[in-house]
């Protein structure tokens, strides 16, 4: 028997297809890997960090790595970096098919038995995975049964087998992350040369960044888990409702060490719910104060915390430069609130929104319609608010999503008692979230999908995003989307075909949509090359 290295391979897919002429944020870092990297490297084993992001050779650098290694592991969300991730494992348990595959993150803990079942995972880690990882490491090495170890999916007998359960710890049990591991000029590179690529999940810059002055984006997770009981979301499932965060003094102080290390000037958390306790978001605030507050950031509040937090607390997050926020409003009803457990009072909507605005705080909003057994009235009312919020909060972001169903979430379940049909291979899941690309399976009311998508268009318009046309032609678009905002009138949408005409005529939908050479054109829906609706 060949004796392996004490090599670690870890890999993160792409987030996006790239063959769409798209590309992800380059500021979202690889968190997931370097979090799970942390005790392994600290014990003295040698690790890889591969990212689809930066690293174009990633085959070449895969197949290099894994000769010899002692395993290769991976980790994704639900959209394609699930169909991506599976391809690739797929390449490298062909060519290594001795080679133990461990996958983790947030889609592989709610559908582990397609890891196992599609032949690309050895095992499947549930939930939060640096101690499950470190302990998967040292039952590998040691030539040890992994049955042992809590936390994971193994398959036993053509059967998925669930080892013991795993409780969710406090950071103090966790090492902070190895960041010699990534080379974080990659990533600066690439957020400040986009080429022709077309970027999502992109945050807007801080609005006082002097514009001569290079972005050097950073991320960082400083929590896990979340309290609330979303109906639509699998966090209640993967992390049992529990919450557990790095103190904001801690974190202040780690960050401020970071960021003199690294020169960032933006910094993003990847928190599912950054501000759950006031006084630690104080804390972190008073203790960026201090120091004179030498970057921007941004996080994930909920609309009744905000609602709850002191004046002082959110003069604090503007001191502090947080220059913005990502809030889930998620429906416009009351009933509707009620339904999927996230119960906000919705006459909160304007004061905690406001609240952030009037500090120069901008607040990424998100929406949803068409959760199971939603009414077209409660989706139209949706649709009535987040335009209300758009319009009185123009530099905001109020964007709606049609539902999902995703696994280990109660309306997932309702979904397939109703007659939802979920894919049943990493490949179809790996599409799931492309409602962007292809809308027919989302079982909406054809009217609410025409105003849904006015809608878009006049958020568009309104944001002044559109490229083509002149600076009158912009104006006049403008004015007239903001009147349909403020009066949630979709009817007639003439401006808009004359514009898209206009924009055709003039060939200048060729010159703003290019995709790289080879490469297709990204299908997203925008003002243009959309068809007129």
């Amino acid at each position: 028997m060949i004796q392996r290295k004490k090599r670690l391979i870890l890999f993160l897919p792409h987030r996006a297809d790239p063959e769409q002429g798209i590309r992800v944020a380059a500021d979202l870092l690889p968190l997931e890997l370097l979090q799970i990297a942390a005790l392994p490297e600290a014990n003295g084993y040698e690790v890889h960090i591969i990212d689809a992001m930066v690293h174009d050779d990633y085959m070449e650098r895969l197949e290099q790595l894994c000769d010899g290694a002692l395993l290769f592991a991976s980790s994704c969300i639900l959209g394609f970096q699930v169909a991506h991730g599976a391809r690739v494992a797929k390449k490298i348990r062909a060519r290594f098919p001795d080679l133990p595959m461990i996958w983790g993150g947030w889609f592989p803990s709610v559908a582990p038995e397609l890891y196992l079942s599609e032949g690309i995972a050895d095992a499947v880690a549930l939930g939060q995975g640096e101690l499950t990882f470190w302990e998967v490491v040292q039952a590998l090495d040691a030539g040890e049964n992994l049955e042992s170890v809590a936390g994971l999916v193994l398959e036993r007998d053509g059967k998925p087998f669930y080892t013991a359960h795993r409780p969710v710890v406090g950071f103090e049990q966790i090492p902070d992350v190895p960041w010699h591991l990534i080379d974080f000029d990659e990533y600066v590179a690439r957020q400040n040369d986009t080429g022709p690529w077309k970027v999502r999940h992109k945050y807007p810059d801080p609005w006082n960044l002097d514009p001569n002055v290079p972005v050097r984006g950073f991320s960082y997770y400083s929590s896990f888990g979340c309290p609330e009981p979303c109906t639509f979301c699998c966090s209640p499932l993967v992390t049992g409702r529990r919450w557990k965060a790095i103190p904001g003094k801690l974190l202040a102080e780690r960050l401020l060490d970071l960021q003199d290390r690294f020169k960032f000037n933006v910094m993003r958390f990847q928190d599912a719910n950054f501000g759950v306790k006031e006084n630690r978001s104080n804390e972190f605030c008073e203790e960026l104060v201090k120091a004179g507050s030498p970057f921007w950031w941004s996080g994930c509040y909920e609309i009744e915390t905000l609602f709850r937090y002191k004046e002082e607390s959110m003069d604090l997050m503007q001191e502090s430069h947080c220059h913005m926020i990502s809030v889930g409003a998620e429906a416009g009803s009351e009933e509707q609130q009620k339904n999927i457990k996230k119960d906000i009072d919705v006459g909160h909507f304007e004061y905690s929104l406001g609240a952030m605005n009037k500090r120069d705080i901008t607040t990424g909003c998100s929406w949803i319609i068409g959760y199971p057994d939603e009414t077209p009235e409660s989706m139209r009312e949706t649709i009535k608010v987040a335009a209300q919020m758009k319009y009185k909060f123009r530099r905001s972001a109020s964007d709606i999503f049609p539902f999902r169903p995703i696994p280990g979430t109660e309306d997932f379940d309702t979904a397939v008692k109703k007659g939802y049909q979920p894919p049943t291979d990493l490949e179809g899941w790996g599409a799931m979230l492309e409602y962007r690309l292809e809308i027919d399976d989302l079982q909406l009311p054809e009217d609410v999908v025409r105003t849904w998508r006015r809608y878009g268009v006049a958020s568009t318009f309104y944001d002044g995003l559109a490229k083509e046309g002149a600076g009158w032609v912009q104006k006049i678009m403008k004015g007239i989307s903001g009147w349909r905002l403020s009066n949630n009138n979709y009817s007639m949408p003439v401006e808009g075909r004359l514009f898209h005409a206009y924009v055709k005529a003039t060939r200048q939908d060729l010159k703003v949509n290019k995709a790289p050479s080879g490469q297709a054109l990204d299908r997203t829906p925008g003002v243009t090359p959309s068809a007129p609706l």
